[in-house]
């Protein structure tokens, strides 16, 4: 047999087991826990060919010890690889637990809850949203208390008006996590102290069932906190920039629907601060919401496993929020998840420490995230800066033949991605997820050299939410980068093939680069296309309804269709037109709304936009009808297939 025909034998057996698993779910324990251990035997052989076969002598040459850094790099980012892959071998689903335990049937019946919605500077209309759907909650025991970090006036009024609770504090300090301490601080001294409490960020609204099926869970005593996914109800930077998003899942699918869950089959899940509800007397038992990370959420979890508690996760659309708008904000965000991450490591509940309490288990997951912020970027950058050495310098940092390279690193890779792609139903597509790695290489290592290095008072950057933008946008820090990489690499490649291999190069390296460029290449594409910021005109999210609606017009009923539906209007459209004119004014009869008044904004053969001139009852009523749940348009799979073509239409349609 043809040496490389042979070397393709074994990712040939991985492609023929791979052509089982759409035949398989992806929650079946032995098949799950095969495909992990699998791809980690495959991952451990790859790593033993490296070390024993492709490695040169230790030496002074510069050559020889950019190749033995790299090794070394590689193998730190292969134990995030495994860890990653240990968690995910396992998966759990609390629904049934929760259904099966009622609040109704605890020990002493509902446990009363207060929900804090911590803020600081967010817009009105943000705020009203959240309110509203806090006070509709499906449950019988519970207060709502807004904590105001901007001492605003207007809220303070707007409380009052929709029956929330109100506090302010004296300072600002500790940010987030001294928001909501001051205000537990408080509760903890009223005639009935909360039994359970819940937080939602200031931009996300809750389902009426968030309180009634988080609270389920806490039947279990060993249970210190209950949390839900993040669920958006705008695209992402991300979503909105690829030109589909009504195809592409959001950045964190694959987080909030494969890893938590599977971190809780494990006991390791952890809060993630919104939509999240923890027992009182836990959070007093611990001191309150972590002040030692900007993500307080993650320590919390990680101090309530060292007092004997663990984190449940509740894998069910019960909140919705905003994502951020812009890759600015965007990053901001993932810089401070970072910073947190690298906070924690230095605290006595670090997974380091040798004198918390924390369980062994937990210290590994959480050690996953600390290698996924660190180790990852830097491995990245490694490798799309070693095949452009290549094509410029002859430097080689894999010695090997083409025959090694496929019989060993192909098997393990392809089982990595077809694993990954089954686990997550597809939401984890390898340029894709490749691209987006790129987007927060450069915020994540500066934000982990400031967290692990710099001053430990850091301060809490607050995401921008809210805002609209007219314009597309290129962001060229971040493009300008990837291009410039693209064609320096591009540029070698050429170089190259007008003056031939640098002398004494093997043949089957200038093969390894050539593939590993050209994937290089695509994916600093991929990349660049995310950095074009397409335009957001609407200050409110359209959700698609699919309903009838009466719209009377002129003094006559009309049966119509209710296409989308917002605070601020909706699309209609009929069989037959009815007799309108634009700017005039009609009233659209909406089911759980009742009669909301408006204008005609456009008018076309089979459809109108209206736009509402609603009351505070009917804002109100919209407000709980388009965020009741229903409406929820999150997309959980992507085939790579379609991927592609998404990625085709975006460059060149």
């Amino acid at each position: 047999m043809d040496p490389i025909a042979e070397a393709f034998l074994p990712a040939l057996v991985i492609l023929c087991l791979g052509a089982f698993l759409p035949f398989i779910r992806p929650d079946q324990p032995l098949a799950r826990w095969l495909g992990a251990w699998l791809t980690i035997l495959l991952l451990l052989r790859y790593l033993w060919w490296r070390a024993t076969e492709t490695l040169p002598k230790p030496s002074w040459d510069p050559l020889d010890i950019a190749a033995l850094l790299f090794f070394a790099v590689e193998v730190v980012g292969s134990v995030a690889g495994v860890l990653l892959l240990h968690v995910l071998s396992r998966t759990k689903d609390r629904s049934a637990e929760a259904s099966a335990h009622p609040v109704e049937t605890h020990p002493g019946g509902p446990p009363l809850i207060d929900l804090l919605i911590p803020t600081y500077n967010e817009q009105e209309e943000i705020l009203y949203r959240t309110i509203i759907g806090a006070l509709a909650q499906d449950y019988p025991r519970f207060r709502v208390w807004v904590c105001d970090d901007g001492k605003r006036e207007w809220l303070r009024r707007m409380c009052e008006e929709l029956g929330a609770h109100y506090r302010i504090r004296g300072d600002n300090s500790h940010g987030k996590a001294g928001n909501m301490n001051a205000t537990v601080q408080h509760l903890m001294t009223l005639p009935e102290p909360p039994d359970l409490i819940g937080v939602l960020d200031a931009d996300f609204v809750a389902t009426p069932l968030f309180l009634r099926r988080a609270a389920a869970l806490f039947h279990d005593p060993r249970v210190g906190l209950v949390q839900t996914p993040q669920h958006f109800f705008n695209p992402d930077p991300i979503q909105l920039n690829l030109g589909e998003p009504a195809r592409v899942p959001d950045e964190q699918r694959f987080f909030f629907d494969v890893i938590l869950a599977s971190k809780d089959a494990h006991g390791t899940a952890f809060s993630c601060g919104t939509s999240s509800i923890v027992r009182a007397d836990c959070l007093q038992a611990i001191g309150g919401f972590p002040t030692e990370s900007v993500t307080e959420d993650i320590l919390l979890s990680i101090k309530l496993t060292g007092i004997g508690y663990h984190t449940a996760y509740l894998n069910e659309p019960l909140t919705a929020g905003l994502a951020p708008e812009g890759l600015q904000e965007y990053l901001t965000q993932r810089g401070r998840w970072c910073l947190g991450t690298m906070q924690i490591v230095r605290t006595p509940w670090g997974p380091f420490s040798t004198g918390a309490r924390t369980p062994l288990l937990m210290r590994l997951h959480t050690l996953d995230t600390v290698l996924f912020w660190t180790v990852s970027p830097i491995l990245r950058l490694l490798c799309l800066i070693m095949p452009m050495l290549y094509w410029w310098t002859g430097l080689v940092v894999v010695k090997t033949d083409l025959h090694g390279l496929i019989s060993h690193l192909g098997p393990y890779w392809l089982c990595c991605v077809i694993y990954l792609g089954w686990v997550s139903r597809g939401t984890n597509v390898p340029i894709l997820s490749d691209a987006m790695s790129l987007l927060v290489m450069r915020e994540s290592m500066r934000a982990s050299a400031i967290g692990l290095f710099g001053s430990r008072n850091q301060k809490f950057k607050v995401t921008a939410k809210g805002a609209t933008r007219d314009r597309t946008v290129v962001q060229w820090s971040l493009a300008g980068w990837f291009l410039a990489i693209a064609a320096l690499t591009l540029a070698g490649m050429l170089l190259r093939a007008v003056t031939g291999p640098i002398a004494g190069t093997p043949p089957d390296a200038e093969a390894m680069n050539l593939f590993w460029s050209v994937y290089n290449i695509v994916m600093l594409a991929v990349a660049a296309l995310m950095c074009v910021e397409a335009p957001r005109y609407r200050r409110e999210e359209r959700f698609h309804a699919d309903e009838p609606a009466t719209l009377r017009a002129r003094g006559a009923a009309h049966a119509v269709h209710l296409d989308d539906l917002s605070q601020l209007g909706c699309r209609l459209s009929f069989a037959a037109a009815p007799p309108l004119a634009p700017e005039e004014r009609v009233v659209v009869e909406i089911e759980e709304v009742g009669p909301v008044p408006g204008r005609v904004r456009r008018l076309g053969p089979r459809e109108a936009r209206i736009v509402f001139e609603a009351d505070a009852a009917q804002r109100a009523a919209l407000v709980r009808k388009t965020f009741s749940g229903r409406y929820r348009h999150s997309v959980s799979a992507l085939r790579p297939t379609e991927f592609m073509g998404i990625l085709w239409r975006r460059a060149f349609g």
